[in-house]
């Protein structure tokens, strides 16, 4: 495992490698466009203005308010749910010869992917800043928390893509499952409705992983606080990720080059 980790660390110091990969990937992916990356957020943005102002006026809510909960909360989302999308095919089809023909730690592959989701949600940040500003919802703490959630979620991610990658690379009908559990968790988790709707029920929804990274994440920038339980579980979670990872790499690293076709 101590061996494990530092391969872990290695790969994060070679930033070159895992940089250069996300940057193929995003200039292929917004080639001979004119806003490139900056479509990642005009794509959204528009949608999510439609479904604030008609959540606002079914649900009696400001305007403004809803929209920078929504915002913030869907961004997070968004690059979430890209993570576990890339993770389906990550070694199995996007980065197959990589595996099969040269020697790369699989771990960079996950840090470049999780790097180029990352990079979505840092466009989206100015934005999400200024419309805190405007709605005077920006405070001293807002800074600290989002560091030490871009830590904890920049970690958490590169595990979870790196469990996610191995498990449909070995079982290829899994992809379809992760795909529709996430698509039921989405609505099962605070992002186009407030947990203040829940009231007494607020329980309900604690044993909810994603929560409590959005919660550390909204929270953090709109309030300047963070409840406790949220960042707890947010550092439990990232140990255990990151020890899990760990071992599968130890145990199944050598074999990757075999599941691939």
């Amino acid at each position: 495992m101590i061996n494990e980790l530092i391969l872990f660390i290695q790969s994060l110091k070679n930033r070159n490698l895992w940089h250069e990969l996300a940057q193929t990937k995003m200039r292929a992916r917004f080639n001979r466009t004119v806003l490139g990356p900056f479509w990642e957020i005009f794509g959204s943005l528009f949608l999510l203005l439609l479904l604030a102002f008609l959540w606002s006026k079914l649900w009696n809510k400001n305007f403004l308010d809803f929209f920078t909960y929504l915002y913030v909360g869907f961004s997070l989302w968004r690059i979430i749910l890209s993570s576990v999308t890339d993770a389906n095919s990550l070694f199995s089809i996007t980065y197959n010869n990589l595996i099969k023909n040269i020697y790369i730690h699989p771990f960079v592959i996950c840090i470049a992917s999780t790097y180029k989701n990352l990079v979505t949600l840092l466009l989206n940040l100015p934005l999400i800043i200024l419309v805190l500003i405007i709605n005077d919802q920006i405070h001293l703490m807002s800074l600290l928390y989002l560091m030490l959630f871009l830590i904890f979620y920049f970690v958490s991610a590169i595990c979870v893509t790196f469990l996610f990658s191995i498990l449909c690379l070995k079982f290829r009908d899994l992809e379809h499952t992760i795909n529709v559990f996430f698509g039921i968790l989405f609505f099962f988790t605070p992002i186009i409705w407030e947990v203040d709707q829940l009231g007494s029920k607020l329980l309900l929804i604690q044993p909810n992983i994603l929560y409590h990274y959005i919660e550390f994440f909204r929270g953090g920038l709109m309030n300047g606080y963070v409840n406790s339980l949220s960042i707890i579980l947010v550092i439990i979670t990232t140990v255990f990720l990151l020890i899990l990872s760990l071992y599968l790499s130890k145990k199944f690293k050598n074999k990757l080059t075999y599941w691939v076709d």
